[in-house]
């Protein structure tokens, strides 16, 4: 069977679950990824049956929404390849800009500036910064263990050197590795558990929850606790970098207004929405 005739079989599969062009795009990428090839190179290829059994197998997980990056254990962000898997996030295009935020307001920071990234998962965001800064002193924490291997493995896939610390940023005490920084990003859990019925299936059935959720009661918690974090743990002047949830952006700001924070300012994403903050201690 060739891949034409496939596609004419697995795209009704699909398309209980999808509509027409994202089963369309399934299907295509899936094939990309699988072959590791361009599709116009596979498009006209015969299949054999232990190709067509594996490929039935990926397309009835993708089906039941299962995320195509974990399939393949593949993720992009910010120009480079990270490994992922269900104990970390799927890096999302929004990080992204927050990366690139960082990026362009420090061109001129010296090459010794400290940073920390709270809430590492992958460690995109980390490593992402390090590749483009590599003079820059970088380290990463997480609650996870497994989260932490995640990103110690592509912290090595993508040739950088990073400090991982296993700490808890709710708790009172922390690791005494953890020391000043010039900066503190974190793209912290910061969905309340009442949102989870209007947010995708993939996301709420197959992503982290303790990486998502917040309880209702106290949506801010990990602002809340960061920014203390931050306070004496901030050099003088130093910057504090936040993910925002758009519905409470201004309930953050609000928050390190009363905490004695300077100079902040949210900054809208591609899209429009209020996703991501800037503050000076």
């Amino acid at each position: 069977m060739n891949v034409q005739q496939y596609k004419n079989i697995i795209l009704p599969l699909l398309q209980e679950s999808f509509d027409e062009r994202e089963s369309a795009n399934l299907f295509k990428y899936t094939l990309e990824d699988y072959f590791k090839k361009r599709y116009l190179d596979i498009k006209d290829i015969s299949l054999n049956d232990d190709e067509m059994e594996e490929l039935n197998y990926i397309y009835e997980k993708i089906s039941n929404h299962y995320p195509i990056q974990y399939i393949f254990n593949k993720a992009d962000f910010y120009g480079l390849e990270f490994y992922v898997d269900e104990n970390v996030l799927i890096p999302r295009p929004e990080t992204e800009e927050l990366v690139h935020w960082i990026l362009t307001d420090n061109v001129d920071t010296q090459s010794s500036a400290y940073l920390l990234d709270i809430g590492t998962g992958s460690g995109c965001i980390p490593i992402s910064i390090k590749k483009n800064k590599p003079a820059w002193n970088i380290a990463a924490l997480d609650i996870s263990e497994h989260a932490l291997k995640v990103a110690e493995q592509n912290a090595e896939k993508n040739d950088v050197k990073i400090e991982f610390i296993l700490d808890d940023i709710l708790k009172k005490s922390h690791d005494s590795r953890l020391t000043t920084y010039d900066f503190i990003v974190s793209n912290p859990p910061y969905i309340p558990i009442k949102e989870k019925d209007v947010m995708s299936v993939s996301t709420v059935h197959f992503e982290p929850h303790m990486a998502l959720f917040v309880e209702d009661a106290t949506p801010l918690i990990f602002y809340d606790k960061i920014a203390d974090f931050a306070l004496s743990h901030l050099a003088k002047k130093g910057k504090l970098y936040f993910e925002l949830n758009e519905f409470n952006a201004n309930d953050v700001k609000d928050l390190l207004q009363q905490k004695g924070f300077l100079n902040i300012e949210i900054k809208k994403d591609f899209a429009g929405k209020d996703r991501m903050l800037r503050a000076e201690k």
